[in-house]
C-alpha cells in the first residue's frame, strides 16, 4: 500500500468516525475538505521532490555519457601518440563511468516508475477530492432545505397553535356579545301573547275581506 493511499484511508476513517459523533455535519464536511486539501498539498510537494530527483539523475546520466565519450577520445589520442599508460588510465576511467552509467540508468528507471505511480495516486486523490467537493455541495443543499423546512414547520406549529387559541378566544367573545345583544332585545321588546294573537287575528280578517271583495268583482 502506497503512502498516499494510507494517508487517504486514515484520513477518511478518522473523518467518518468523527462525523458519527458530532451534531453538525456541515462543519465536518468542511473540515473533511480541508483535510483533503492538506493531503493533496503534501502529495504535490512529495511529487515535486521526486521530479527534482528525476531531473538530477537525468543530468547525471548526460554528464556520465559525456565523460565516457571524452575518455574514449583521450584513449584514442594516447594510442596515436604511443602513450599506452595514458590510454590505460583513460580506458580505466571510461569503464568506471560505464558501470556508474548503468547504475544511474537503473536508478533513473526506478525513479521514473515511482513518479508515475505517485502521479497516478495524486490524480486519484484529486479525483476523490473533486468528487467529495461536488457531493458536499449537494449535501449542503439538502441540509439547507432540511433546515429551512424545520424552521418553517416550527413557525407553522407555533403560529397554528397560537391562531387556534386566538380564534377560540374570539369565538367566546362573539358568543358573549351575541348573548348580550339577545338579552337586550328581549328587554326592549318583551313577548306579549295577547298582542301576538290580536295581530294574527287582524291579519286573518283582512285576508278574508280581500277575498270577499274579489268575489264581488267577479260576480
Amino acid at each position: 500500500m502506497s503512502i498516499f493511499k494510507r494517508v487517504r484511508d486514515i484520513t477518511m476513517a478518522a473523518i467518518n468516525e468523527a462525523m458519527d459523533h458530532v451534531e453538525d455535519p456541515i462543519s465536518m464536511l468542511n473540515q473533511y475538505m480541508r483535510n483533503m486539501e492538506d493531503e493533496i498539498s503534501k502529495a504535490e510537494q512529495a511529487l515535486a521532490r521526486q521530479i527534482a530527483t528525476e531531473k538530477k539523475y537525468s543530468l547525471y546520466i548526460a554528464e556520465t555519457k559525456d565523460t565516457i565519450t571524452k575518455r574514449i577520445r583521450q584513449a584514442e589520442l594516447a594510442v596515436e601518440r604511443g602513450e599506452d599508460e595514458m590510454a590505460r588510465l583513460a580506458l580505466s576511467d571510461k569503464q568506471l563511468c560505464e558501470v556508474r552509467l548503468q547504475e544511474f540508468n537503473q536508478q533513473y528507471d526506478t525513479v521514473l516508475e515511482q513518479n508515475k505511480s505517485l502521479r497516478q495516486q495524486l490524480q486519484e486523490l484529486k479525483d476523490k477530492y473533486y468528487e467529495m467537493k461536488n457531493k458536499r455541495t449537494y449535501l449542503l443543499s439538502r441540509a439547507n432545505v432540511a433546515h429551512t423546512k424545520q424552521q418553517i414547520n416550527q413557525v407553522l406549529r407555533f403560529d397554528t397553535e397560537s391562531a387556534a387559541s386566538g380564534f377560540a378566544r374570539m369565538e367566546e367573545k362573539i358568543m358573549a356579545l351575541e348573548a348580550q345583544a339577545h338579552a337586550g332585545h328581549s328587554i326592549l321588546h318583551p313577548y306579549n301573547p295577547a298582542s301576538a294573537y290580536q295581530q294574527a287575528k287582524n291579519e286573518a280578517v283582512e285576508q278574508e275581506l280581500a277575498r270577499m271583495k274579489e268575489d264581488k268583482k267577479i260576480g
